[in-house]
């Protein structure tokens, strides 16, 4: 599964998730950008401690 991450231009935030997420469905596929290819929700769970731990205030992550 890839770990997809969503740059919102309107209010400049990162989202981030899997692509089976029901978050990406309808977006503009120009905003989606792939982060790693063959990613499990471990990889997620990781990408939100790190957005948590550095205080990351326009990164979010949907489960």
């Amino acid at each position: 599964m890839k770990l997809l991450r969503y740059e919102d231009p309107e209010t400049l935030i990162h989202t981030y998730g899997l692509a089976n997420n029901k978050f990406f469905e309808g977006k503009d596929s120009k905003y989606i950008f792939v982060v790693k290819e063959n990613a499990t929700i471990t990889d997620l769970l990781y990408k939100k401690h790190d957005i948590e731990h550095l205080g990351m205030q326009f990164d979010r992550v949907v489960m």
